[in-house]
C-alpha cells in the first residue's frame, strides 16, 4: 500500500511537471503568414494603405483558385473594389512567403496594397522562418522605424468575419501598433499600424479587417463580377513627367484660410489623357508647415463657374483625404480644349470619414491649357495605292513565271 501511495505521488508530480510544458508548447506553436492556406480558401478584407491614395479604404478579396504548375505557389483570383472602380484578375503568390510573384496588369497596384498590408508580417514570419508567440521579439523591422516587433499576448477580437481568440503582435513608437493573428488562419484578421513621423499625430500607415472567410471548390458568388473598363486612355497619351514637363504654382484660398501649392503634369495635357496632380495644404504664416487631416476635392467648372465634374464623386466618395497635408492624384482629363477650369477645394479637417471642422474651407482656381486627343496618323491614300500596285505587280510576275515553267 505504501508502495502504491509513493508511486501515485511520483506520478502526480511528474504529471504536474509535464502538463505546463505541454500547454506551453501548444501556446508557442510557430506561425507564419500563409500557414495552412489551401485550394478553395477565400478571404474578403477592408483595407487601406498610406501609399494608395493616402489610406483611402477599399475592399480586397481573393480566392485560391489553383496551385501553380511548379507546385511552389498559388494562383489567386483577385478582386479589388475601389469606390466605383472594380478590377479582377490573377495574382500568383509564393508558398514560402505569400508575396505576389505575378499580377495581371489591371490588378498589379492592388496586389501591392495586399503585399504591404495583409501579407506584411511575412517580413518577419515565413515558412522557412516561422515564429512562436512566446518569444521576446520576432524581428526588428526597418519598415516600422527599427522598432522590435514583439508578441503581446492573447486578445479577444471581433471583426465582421466573426469573433476570435487572437494573438497580438505589435510595437510601440509614439502610439500602439497592433496586428491580430489567429494561429489557425493563414492571414491576420485585423491590423492598425501608424506611420513613423517625427512630429504631429501619426497618420495610418495601413489598416485592415477581415470581412469574410471560407472555402469553396468553385468561384464564390461575391467574386462573380466583371471589371470596370480600364482607365480608357489613348495609348498615344503622354506619360506625366513631374521633372521635365510640369506646371508649378502656389495660391492662397479665396477665404484666406490656407495656401495651396500644386504641380501638375503634362504641362499641356490632351483631352482623354492622364494628368497627375501633387498638392500640399500649407499654413500661410510658414509654408514649410502643412495642415493635417485635410478633406478636399478637385472639380472642374464651366466658363460660368458651374460644376461639371468631381474627382471625389467619380471615385464613389464624398471627399478626398490628405492625412499629412499632401496628396498625389492621377486623373483622366475629360474637358475639351483649349482650357479646363480646375478648382481645388478645401472642405475642412477631421479624422477620415468625419469632417468635423470647416474653418479652413476655401478654394483656389487653376486654369489648365489643354489640347486635342492624340490621333493615330492617317496613312496617305497615295501610299495605299502604290502599295496595292506593287502587290498586284508581284502577283502578276509570279503567275507569269509559273506559266512559262509549265510550257517548257
Amino acid at each position: 500500500m505504501g508502495y502504491m501511495r509513493k508511486y501515485f505521488v511520483l506520478s502526480l508530480f511528474a504529471a504536474l511537471l509535464i502538463i505546463p510544458v505541454g500547454l506551453q508548447s501548444a501556446h508557442a506553436a510557430p506561425w507564419y503568414v500563409g500557414q495552412g492556406l489551401k485550394q478553395g480558401d477565400y478571404f474578403k478584407y477592408n483595407v487601406c494603405w498610406i501609399d494608395w491614395h493616402n489610406c483611402t479604404s477599399l475592399e480586397i478579396d481573393f480566392w485560391v483558385k489553383s496551385q501553380t504548375s511548379d507546385g511552389n505557389g498559388w494562383n489567386l483570383e483577385f478582386l479589388a473594389i475601389d469606390g466605383k472602380i472594380v478590377q479582377k484578375g490573377i495574382v500568383t503568390i509564393g508558398m514560402v512567403s505569400p508575396d505576389p510573384t505575378y499580377s495581371d496588369p489591371n490588378v498589379s497596384d492592388y496586389a501591392s496594397v495586399y503585399k504591404n498590408t495583409i501579407a506584411w508580417l511575412d517580413s518577419c514570419a515565413t515558412r522557412d522562418s516561422p515564429k512562436d508567440f512566446d518569444i521576446p521579439a520576432w524581428c526588428r523591422n526597418g519598415g516600422v522605424g527599427g522598432a522590435p516587433l514583439v508578441p503581446e499576448g492573447e486578445d479577444d477580437v471581433t471583426v465582421q468575419a466573426g469573433s476570435y481568440k487572437a494573438q497580438k503582435v505589435g510595437w510601440h513608437k509614439g502610439v500602439e501598433n497592433t496586428i491580430w493573428v489567429v494561429p489557425g488562419l493563414p492571414f491576420p484578421v485585423k491590423a492598425q499600424v501608424y506611420a513613423d513621423v517625427t512630429s504631429g499625430i501619426p497618420p495610418s500607415q495601413y489598416y485592415f479587417e477581415l470581412l469574410k472567410i471560407g472555402n469553396s471548390p468553385t468561384e464564390p458568388d461575391f467574386m462573380n463580377v466583371t471589371s470596370t473598363g480600364g482607365n480608357g486612355t489613348n495609348p498615344l497619351c503622354p506619360t506625366p513627367d513631374m521633372q521635365t514637363d510640369a506646371v508649378h504654382g502656389t495660391k492662397t484660398t479665396d477665404s484666406g484660410s490656407a495656401t495651396i501649392e500644386y504641380r501638375y503634369s503634362p504641362s499641356v495635357p490632351p483631352q482623354g489623357c492622364p494628368i497627375e496632380w501633387r498638392i500640399s495644404f500649407e499654413k500661410n504664416f510658414d509654408l514649410t508647415q502643412k495642415y493635417s487631416a485635410i478633406h478636399y476635392d478637385i472639380f472642374t467648372v464651366d466658363n460660368n463657374g458651374v460644376k461639371l465634374d468631381s474627382i471625389a464623386q467619380d471615385s464613389g466618395r464624398n471627399d478626398l483625404f490628405a492625412p499629412i497635408g499632401e496628396d498625389d492624384r492621377t486623373i483622366i482629363l475629360k474637358q475639351p480644349p483649349p482650357v479646363t477650369h480646375f478648382v481645388i477645394a478645401i472642405l475642412g479637417t477631421g479624422s477620415e470619414g468625419s469632417l468635423s471642422d470647416t474653418s479652413l474651407a476655401g478654394t483656389v482656381n487653376v486654369d489648365v491649357k489643354t489640347t486635342e486627343p492624340p490621333k493615330v496618323p492617317e496613312f496617305p491614300v497615295t501610299a495605299l495605292l502604290i502599295m496595292a500596285a506593287v502587290i498586284a505587280m508581284g502577283i502578276f510576275i509570279t503567275r507569269f513565271r509559273t506559266g512559262l515553267s509549265i510550257k517548257f
